[in-house]
Protein backbone atom coordinates (compact mmCIF):
# COMPACT_ATOMS: atom_id res chain seq x y z
CA UNK A 1 0.00 0.00 0.00
CA UNK A 2 2.73 2.58 0.90
CA UNK A 3 4.54 1.72 -2.36
CA UNK A 4 1.23 2.13 -4.19
CA UNK A 5 0.80 5.67 -3.06
CA UNK A 6 4.92 6.49 -3.52
CA UNK A 7 4.12 5.40 -6.86
CA UNK A 8 1.11 7.47 -7.44
CA UNK A 9 2.99 10.38 -5.76
CA UNK A 10 6.53 9.82 -8.19
CA UNK A 11 4.06 9.38 -11.11
CA UNK A 12 2.12 13.02 -10.50
CA UNK A 13 5.43 15.07 -9.31
CA UNK A 14 7.28 13.81 -13.14
CA UNK A 15 3.65 14.61 -14.86
CA UNK A 16 3.69 18.34 -13.32
CA UNK A 17 7.18 19.13 -14.07
CA UNK A 18 6.73 17.47 -17.82
CA UNK A 19 3.21 19.95 -17.41
CA UNK A 20 5.80 23.26 -16.79
CA UNK A 21 8.42 21.86 -19.28
CA UNK A 22 5.17 21.89 -22.18
CA UNK A 23 3.97 25.74 -20.85
CA UNK A 24 7.33 27.12 -21.07
CA UNK A 25 8.03 26.00 -24.51
CA UNK A 26 4.60 27.12 -25.38
CA UNK A 27 5.34 30.02 -24.02
CA UNK A 28 8.72 30.35 -25.60
CA UNK A 29 7.08 30.47 -28.82
CA UNK A 30 4.46 32.59 -28.26
CA UNK A 31 6.65 35.32 -27.14
CA UNK A 32 9.39 34.46 -30.05
CA UNK A 33 5.74 34.66 -32.46
CA UNK A 34 4.63 38.10 -30.79
CA UNK A 35 8.64 39.19 -31.19
CA UNK A 36 8.73 38.17 -34.91
CA UNK A 37 5.62 40.75 -35.59
CA UNK A 38 7.23 42.97 -33.63
CA UNK A 39 10.21 42.77 -35.79
CA UNK A 40 8.41 42.76 -38.81
CA UNK A 41 6.48 46.60 -37.93
CA UNK A 42 9.80 47.67 -37.31
CA UNK A 43 11.20 47.00 -40.94
CA UNK A 44 10.29 48.99 -44.49
CA UNK A 45 7.53 48.27 -45.71
CA UNK A 46 7.15 45.72 -48.42
CA UNK A 47 4.31 47.17 -50.41
CA UNK A 48 2.78 50.93 -50.80
CA UNK A 49 -0.61 51.39 -51.92
CA UNK A 50 -0.69 54.85 -53.51
CA UNK A 51 -3.83 56.48 -54.71
CA UNK A 52 -4.89 59.01 -52.26
CA UNK A 53 -4.19 62.91 -52.41
CA UNK A 54 -4.46 63.81 -49.32
CA UNK A 55 -4.60 62.13 -46.06
CA UNK A 56 -6.34 58.91 -45.47
CA UNK A 57 -8.76 58.82 -42.35
CA UNK A 58 -9.28 55.07 -42.14
CA UNK A 59 -9.26 51.93 -43.49
CA UNK A 60 -11.11 48.32 -43.55
CA UNK A 61 -10.20 45.03 -44.12
CA UNK A 62 -12.74 42.69 -45.41
CA UNK A 63 -11.60 39.03 -44.83
CA UNK A 64 -14.09 37.23 -46.49
CA UNK A 65 -13.45 38.92 -50.07
CA UNK A 66 -9.55 39.92 -49.57
CA UNK A 67 -9.73 43.66 -49.88
CA UNK A 68 -8.62 46.46 -48.10
CA UNK A 69 -11.01 49.72 -48.57
CA UNK A 70 -9.15 53.25 -47.37
CA UNK A 71 -11.07 56.35 -47.38
CA UNK A 72 -9.73 59.52 -46.87
CA UNK A 73 -9.80 63.42 -46.77
CA UNK A 74 -10.01 63.96 -50.16
CA UNK A 75 -13.21 62.75 -50.93
CA UNK A 76 -12.42 59.54 -52.54
CA UNK A 77 -13.26 55.57 -51.90
CA UNK A 78 -10.26 53.36 -53.13
CA UNK A 79 -10.40 49.83 -52.88
CA UNK A 80 -7.07 47.39 -52.86
CA UNK A 81 -5.83 44.31 -53.50
CA UNK A 82 -3.45 44.29 -50.88
CA UNK A 83 -1.11 41.33 -52.44
CA UNK A 84 -0.94 42.79 -55.61
CA UNK A 85 0.12 46.51 -54.55
CA UNK A 86 -2.74 47.87 -56.92
CA UNK A 87 -6.06 49.86 -56.82
CA UNK A 88 -8.92 47.91 -57.92
CA UNK A 89 -11.47 50.81 -58.05
CA UNK A 90 -11.56 54.93 -57.48
CA UNK A 91 -14.97 55.17 -55.88
CA UNK A 92 -16.99 58.75 -55.79
CA UNK A 93 -20.10 59.16 -53.85
CA UNK A 94 -19.06 61.68 -51.28
CA UNK A 95 -19.03 65.89 -51.54
CA UNK A 96 -16.97 65.86 -48.20
CA UNK A 97 -14.17 64.70 -46.19
CA UNK A 98 -14.82 60.99 -45.21
CA UNK A 99 -14.79 60.21 -41.67
CA UNK A 100 -15.14 55.78 -41.59
CA UNK A 101 -15.19 53.24 -43.68
CA UNK A 102 -16.66 49.59 -42.26
CA UNK A 103 -16.98 45.90 -43.77
CA UNK A 104 -19.64 44.60 -41.84
CA UNK A 105 -18.88 40.43 -41.42
CA UNK A 106 -21.91 38.70 -42.96
CA UNK A 107 -23.09 40.92 -45.65
CA UNK A 108 -21.87 41.29 -49.00
CA UNK A 109 -21.13 45.52 -48.80
CA UNK A 110 -19.19 47.99 -47.07
CA UNK A 111 -20.24 51.19 -45.66
CA UNK A 112 -18.66 54.68 -45.84
CA UNK A 113 -19.75 58.00 -44.02
CA UNK A 114 -18.73 61.40 -44.78
CA UNK A 115 -18.09 64.52 -42.21
CA UNK A 116 -21.81 65.88 -43.77
CA UNK A 117 -23.52 63.02 -42.85
CA UNK A 118 -24.07 61.19 -46.03
CA UNK A 119 -23.79 57.42 -45.52
CA UNK A 120 -22.86 54.70 -48.70
CA UNK A 121 -23.41 51.20 -48.89
CA UNK A 122 -21.28 49.30 -51.49
CA UNK A 123 -21.34 46.28 -53.45
CA UNK A 124 -18.21 44.71 -52.26
CA UNK A 125 -19.09 42.24 -55.39
CA UNK A 126 -19.13 45.38 -58.04
CA UNK A 127 -18.51 48.08 -56.45
CA UNK A 128 -22.60 49.32 -57.40
CA UNK A 129 -23.67 52.08 -55.24
CA UNK A 130 -26.83 50.02 -53.28
CA UNK A 131 -28.05 52.62 -50.99
CA UNK A 132 -27.48 56.21 -49.86
CA UNK A 133 -29.17 57.97 -47.07
CA UNK A 134 -28.37 61.03 -45.04
CA UNK A 135 -27.83 61.25 -40.93
CA UNK A 136 -30.00 64.15 -40.09
CA UNK A 137 -30.07 66.79 -37.19
CA UNK A 138 -26.27 66.44 -37.09
CA UNK A 139 -23.46 68.54 -36.58
CA UNK A 140 -19.94 68.03 -38.21
CA UNK A 141 -19.46 64.05 -38.17
CA UNK A 142 -16.24 62.70 -36.89
CA UNK A 143 -16.60 58.61 -37.03
CA UNK A 144 -19.12 55.70 -37.93
CA UNK A 145 -19.33 52.63 -36.71
CA UNK A 146 -21.10 49.16 -37.45
CA UNK A 147 -22.86 46.72 -35.10
CA UNK A 148 -23.74 44.14 -37.91
CA UNK A 149 -25.18 41.54 -35.46
CA UNK A 150 -28.03 44.15 -33.89
CA UNK A 151 -27.96 45.82 -37.31
CA UNK A 152 -26.84 49.24 -35.61
CA UNK A 153 -24.96 52.22 -37.38
CA UNK A 154 -23.32 54.40 -34.62
CA UNK A 155 -22.29 58.13 -35.70
CA UNK A 156 -20.36 60.17 -33.86
CA UNK A 157 -20.42 63.77 -34.09
CA UNK A 158 -21.00 66.29 -30.55
CA UNK A 159 -22.89 63.49 -29.27
CA UNK A 160 -23.41 59.89 -30.30
CA UNK A 161 -26.43 58.71 -32.47
CA UNK A 162 -27.44 55.18 -32.77
CA UNK A 163 -30.30 53.71 -34.88
CA UNK A 164 -31.20 50.92 -36.72
CA UNK A 165 -30.11 50.62 -40.35
CA UNK A 166 -31.74 48.20 -42.78
CA UNK A 167 -30.47 45.34 -44.82
CA UNK A 168 -29.29 46.74 -47.95
CA UNK A 169 -31.29 45.60 -51.14
CA UNK A 170 -29.95 41.51 -52.43
CA UNK A 171 -28.88 41.09 -55.79
CA UNK A 172 -31.98 38.76 -55.60
CA UNK A 173 -34.22 41.76 -56.20
CA UNK A 174 -32.35 43.26 -59.50
CA UNK A 175 -32.56 42.26 -63.12
CA UNK A 176 -31.09 39.00 -63.77
CA UNK A 177 -29.71 41.27 -67.56
CA UNK A 178 -27.48 43.79 -67.53
CA UNK A 179 -29.36 46.76 -67.43
CA UNK A 180 -29.35 48.43 -70.88
CA UNK A 181 -31.85 51.39 -70.03
CA UNK A 182 -34.33 52.71 -67.71
CA UNK A 183 -37.56 55.11 -67.17
CA UNK A 184 -39.34 56.57 -64.33
CA UNK A 185 -43.00 57.37 -64.46
CA UNK A 186 -43.49 60.49 -62.30
CA UNK A 187 -47.67 59.47 -62.65
CA UNK A 188 -47.82 55.85 -62.38
CA UNK A 189 -44.62 56.25 -60.00
CA UNK A 190 -43.18 53.01 -61.20
CA UNK A 191 -39.62 52.20 -63.18
CA UNK A 192 -39.57 50.59 -66.53
CA UNK A 193 -35.54 48.41 -66.71
CA UNK A 194 -34.71 47.17 -69.92
CA UNK A 195 -32.50 44.33 -69.95
CA UNK A 196 -31.54 42.55 -73.11
CA UNK A 197 -34.76 41.71 -74.83
CA UNK A 198 -37.17 42.35 -71.45
CA UNK A 199 -38.58 44.69 -69.80
CA UNK A 200 -38.97 44.58 -65.99
CA UNK A 201 -41.55 46.94 -64.14
CA UNK A 202 -41.12 48.13 -60.48
CA UNK A 203 -43.26 49.91 -57.96
CA UNK A 204 -41.31 53.00 -57.06
CA UNK A 205 -42.74 53.09 -53.67
CA UNK A 206 -42.39 49.45 -51.97
CA UNK A 207 -39.05 48.68 -54.88
CA UNK A 208 -41.15 45.35 -55.39
CA UNK A 209 -41.26 44.05 -59.07
CA UNK A 210 -45.34 44.42 -60.49
CA UNK A 211 -45.04 42.76 -63.83
CA UNK A 212 -42.47 41.81 -67.19
CA UNK A 213 -42.57 42.10 -70.23
CA UNK A 214 -40.82 39.47 -71.74
CA UNK A 215 -38.52 38.98 -75.32
CA UNK A 216 -39.72 42.64 -76.72
CA UNK A 217 -37.74 42.14 -79.11
CA UNK A 218 -35.05 39.28 -81.47
CA UNK A 219 -31.88 41.61 -80.14
CA UNK A 220 -31.10 43.99 -77.23
CA UNK A 221 -33.35 46.97 -76.80
CA UNK A 222 -31.53 50.02 -76.40
CA UNK A 223 -33.87 53.13 -75.56
CA UNK A 224 -37.06 53.66 -74.90
CA UNK A 225 -39.83 56.36 -74.40
CA UNK A 226 -43.66 57.36 -72.66
CA UNK A 227 -46.17 59.14 -74.14
CA UNK A 228 -47.87 61.97 -72.87
CA UNK A 229 -50.59 60.23 -70.52
CA UNK A 230 -48.06 57.85 -69.87
CA UNK A 231 -50.25 54.96 -71.51
CA UNK A 232 -48.15 53.84 -73.73
CA UNK A 233 -44.22 52.68 -73.67
CA UNK A 234 -42.47 52.65 -77.10
CA UNK A 235 -38.96 50.78 -77.38
CA UNK A 236 -36.04 51.30 -79.44
CA UNK A 237 -33.80 47.98 -80.64
CA UNK A 238 -30.67 47.33 -81.17
CA UNK A 239 -31.80 46.38 -85.48
CA UNK A 240 -33.32 49.34 -85.79
CA UNK A 241 -37.24 48.04 -84.69
CA UNK A 242 -39.60 50.46 -82.93
CA UNK A 243 -42.75 48.94 -80.76
CA UNK A 244 -45.81 50.36 -78.69
CA UNK A 245 -46.74 48.29 -75.66
CA UNK A 246 -50.09 48.95 -73.69
CA UNK A 247 -48.04 50.14 -70.23
CA UNK A 248 -50.99 47.74 -68.03
CA UNK A 249 -50.62 44.62 -70.10
CA UNK A 250 -47.71 44.58 -71.76
CA UNK A 251 -49.68 43.52 -75.24
CA UNK A 252 -47.62 45.12 -78.43
CA UNK A 253 -50.52 47.23 -80.09
CA UNK A 254 -48.57 49.00 -82.63
CA UNK A 255 -45.38 48.60 -84.96
CA UNK A 256 -43.63 51.61 -86.25
CA UNK A 257 -41.17 52.28 -89.45
CA UNK A 258 -38.14 50.35 -88.68
CA UNK A 259 -34.91 52.03 -89.54
CA UNK A 260 -32.13 49.77 -91.39
CA UNK A 261 -31.02 46.42 -89.73
CA UNK A 262 -27.64 46.66 -91.05
CA UNK A 263 -26.64 49.88 -88.82
CA UNK A 264 -29.87 51.23 -87.69
CA UNK A 265 -29.89 50.70 -83.87
CA UNK A 266 -32.26 53.29 -82.14
CA UNK A 267 -30.17 56.06 -80.25
CA UNK A 268 -33.44 58.08 -79.42
CA UNK A 269 -36.92 57.98 -78.84
CA UNK A 270 -38.38 60.91 -77.83
CA UNK A 271 -42.41 61.46 -77.65
CA UNK A 272 -44.36 64.91 -79.17
CA UNK A 273 -47.01 65.94 -76.52
CA UNK A 274 -48.34 68.79 -78.60
CA UNK A 275 -49.08 66.86 -82.06
CA UNK A 276 -48.83 62.68 -80.80
CA UNK A 277 -46.10 62.46 -82.37
CA UNK A 278 -42.65 60.08 -82.20
CA UNK A 279 -39.32 60.97 -82.91
CA UNK A 280 -36.62 58.06 -83.91
CA UNK A 281 -32.97 58.97 -84.34
CA UNK A 282 -30.42 55.57 -85.05
CA UNK A 283 -27.09 55.14 -85.96
CA UNK A 284 -28.40 55.06 -89.84
CA UNK A 285 -27.78 58.63 -89.82
CA UNK A 286 -31.40 58.99 -90.16
CA UNK A 287 -34.20 61.19 -88.07
CA UNK A 288 -37.94 59.92 -88.51
CA UNK A 289 -41.17 61.63 -86.82
CA UNK A 290 -44.32 58.86 -87.36
CA UNK A 291 -47.76 59.33 -86.08
CA UNK A 292 -48.44 58.26 -82.85
CA UNK A 293 -51.68 56.38 -84.91
CA UNK A 294 -52.94 52.71 -85.01
CA UNK A 295 -54.12 51.74 -88.05
CA UNK A 296 -54.33 48.11 -88.99
CA UNK A 297 -55.11 49.44 -93.02
CA UNK A 298 -52.12 51.09 -93.25
CA UNK A 299 -48.19 50.24 -93.36
CA UNK A 300 -45.92 51.33 -91.25
CA UNK A 301 -44.20 53.61 -93.86
CA UNK A 302 -47.24 55.74 -94.08
CA UNK A 303 -47.22 56.81 -90.80
CA UNK A 304 -43.38 58.68 -91.11
CA UNK A 305 -44.67 62.30 -91.66
CA UNK A 306 -41.47 63.23 -91.76
CA UNK A 307 -37.60 62.05 -92.56
CA UNK A 308 -33.75 63.80 -93.23
CA UNK A 309 -31.26 60.99 -94.28
CA UNK A 310 -27.71 61.27 -93.99
CA UNK A 311 -28.17 63.83 -91.07
CA UNK A 312 -24.34 63.17 -90.15
CA UNK A 313 -21.09 62.20 -91.38
CA UNK A 314 -21.02 59.20 -89.00
CA UNK A 315 -23.58 57.29 -86.82
CA UNK A 316 -26.40 59.16 -85.13
CA UNK A 317 -25.34 57.85 -81.17
CA UNK A 318 -27.58 60.63 -79.30
CA UNK A 319 -30.33 62.55 -79.37
CA UNK A 320 -33.31 64.70 -77.39
CA UNK A 321 -36.23 66.55 -78.99
CA UNK A 322 -37.68 69.87 -76.80
CA UNK A 323 -40.91 70.59 -77.91
CA UNK A 324 -40.95 73.95 -76.17
CA UNK A 325 -38.06 75.08 -78.38
CA UNK A 326 -39.36 73.05 -81.15
CA UNK A 327 -36.03 71.83 -81.70
CA UNK A 328 -34.24 68.44 -82.33
CA UNK A 329 -30.37 68.01 -81.38
CA UNK A 330 -28.48 64.96 -82.63
CA UNK A 331 -24.59 63.80 -81.52
CA UNK A 332 -22.51 61.67 -83.49
CA UNK A 333 -19.26 59.75 -83.67
CA UNK A 334 -18.29 62.61 -86.81
CA UNK A 335 -17.67 64.38 -83.19
CA UNK A 336 -20.44 67.45 -83.83
CA UNK A 337 -23.83 68.01 -82.80
CA UNK A 338 -26.68 69.51 -84.92
CA UNK A 339 -30.25 71.22 -84.09
CA UNK A 340 -32.67 70.70 -86.64
CA UNK A 341 -36.06 72.29 -86.57
CA UNK A 342 -38.70 69.92 -85.26
CA UNK A 343 -41.62 71.52 -87.97
CA UNK A 344 -39.35 71.76 -91.23
CA UNK A 345 -36.77 69.05 -90.23
CA UNK A 346 -34.47 71.83 -91.12
CA UNK A 347 -30.70 72.30 -90.29
CA UNK A 348 -31.30 75.20 -87.53
CA UNK A 349 -27.46 74.83 -85.96
CA UNK A 350 -23.87 73.14 -85.52
CA UNK A 351 -21.48 72.84 -82.62
CA UNK A 352 -18.41 71.68 -83.73
CA UNK A 353 -16.61 71.89 -80.17
CA UNK A 354 -16.03 68.39 -79.32
CA UNK A 355 -13.29 66.46 -80.48
CA UNK A 356 -14.44 63.08 -79.45
CA UNK A 357 -17.33 61.02 -79.92
CA UNK A 358 -20.88 63.32 -78.64
CA UNK A 359 -22.12 60.47 -76.48
CA UNK A 360 -25.16 62.88 -74.88
CA UNK A 361 -27.15 65.61 -75.88
CA UNK A 362 -29.62 67.06 -73.21
CA UNK A 363 -32.68 69.84 -73.47
CA UNK A 364 -32.40 71.27 -70.05
CA UNK A 365 -35.95 71.53 -70.01
CA UNK A 366 -37.81 74.29 -69.96
CA UNK A 367 -34.83 76.94 -70.28
CA UNK A 368 -33.31 77.38 -73.67
CA UNK A 369 -30.21 75.26 -72.43
CA UNK A 370 -28.74 72.35 -74.06
CA UNK A 371 -26.16 70.31 -72.34
CA UNK A 372 -23.22 68.18 -74.60
CA UNK A 373 -20.76 65.36 -73.66
CA UNK A 374 -18.51 63.24 -75.10
CA UNK A 375 -16.69 59.90 -74.70
CA UNK A 376 -13.63 61.41 -73.14
CA UNK A 377 -15.76 63.50 -70.38
CA UNK A 378 -16.04 67.00 -71.34
CA UNK A 379 -19.09 68.77 -71.16
CA UNK A 380 -20.64 71.85 -72.24
CA UNK A 381 -23.81 73.71 -71.47
CA UNK A 382 -25.13 75.71 -74.56
CA UNK A 383 -27.33 79.10 -74.30
CA UNK A 384 -29.56 78.74 -77.27
CA UNK A 385 -30.38 82.63 -78.45
CA UNK A 386 -33.21 83.02 -81.09
CA UNK A 387 -30.62 86.24 -82.02
CA UNK A 388 -27.13 85.51 -81.65
CA UNK A 389 -26.98 82.04 -82.20
CA UNK A 390 -25.27 79.13 -79.37
CA UNK A 391 -23.71 80.48 -76.72
CA UNK A 392 -21.05 78.30 -74.19
CA UNK A 393 -22.49 78.76 -71.30
CA UNK A 394 -20.50 76.37 -68.93
CA UNK A 395 -17.95 73.96 -70.05
CA UNK A 396 -16.49 71.12 -67.56
CA UNK A 397 -13.50 69.25 -68.59
CA UNK A 398 -13.62 66.79 -65.27
CA UNK A 399 -15.10 66.85 -62.19
CA UNK A 400 -12.48 69.93 -60.42
CA UNK A 401 -12.67 71.92 -63.48
CA UNK A 402 -14.94 74.24 -64.50
CA UNK A 403 -14.71 77.37 -67.07
CA UNK A 404 -17.78 80.20 -67.30
CA UNK A 405 -18.10 82.21 -69.79
CA UNK A 406 -21.22 83.99 -69.85
CA UNK A 407 -22.65 84.67 -66.40
CA UNK A 408 -25.98 81.94 -65.60
CA UNK A 409 -28.06 85.36 -64.79
CA UNK A 410 -28.41 85.46 -68.56
CA UNK A 411 -30.31 82.29 -68.95
CA UNK A 412 -32.69 83.24 -66.40
CA UNK A 413 -33.33 86.53 -67.57
CA UNK A 414 -34.07 85.10 -71.13
CA UNK A 415 -36.50 82.59 -69.45
CA UNK A 416 -38.28 85.29 -67.76
CA UNK A 417 -38.72 87.61 -70.67
CA UNK A 418 -40.19 84.66 -72.99
CA UNK A 419 -42.32 83.04 -70.06
CA UNK A 420 -43.82 86.83 -68.84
Amino acid sequence: MGKTNASVRSKAQSSKKGNQKSNAGAGGKNKAAVEEIFDDLAKEPTKKLEGHKKAIREIAYSLSYKVLVSVGFDFQVFVWNPYWEKEIIKLDGHESPLVGVNCPVGLECFITCDTKGMVNVWNIKDYSQMQTFMVNNVNQVTSMRVVPKHRRLIIGSRVFKVFEYKKPFNSDTSDDNPILCALFSRIRFEFYIAGERSINVWNAKNGKPTRCFKNCFESDITCMALDKEHRKLIVGSHLGKIKVFDLLSGVCINTLESHSEENGEISFIGYGDEDLTIITTAWDRTIKVHKDDRNENQKPADNVLREMRLCHKKDIISGDYAHNLGLIATGGKDNLVRIWEYERMKHDNEIMAHKDEVTTVKFLKPFPLLMTADSKGVMYIWYLTKDDGIKCVVKWINKYSMEIDIPISAVDSYYNEETG
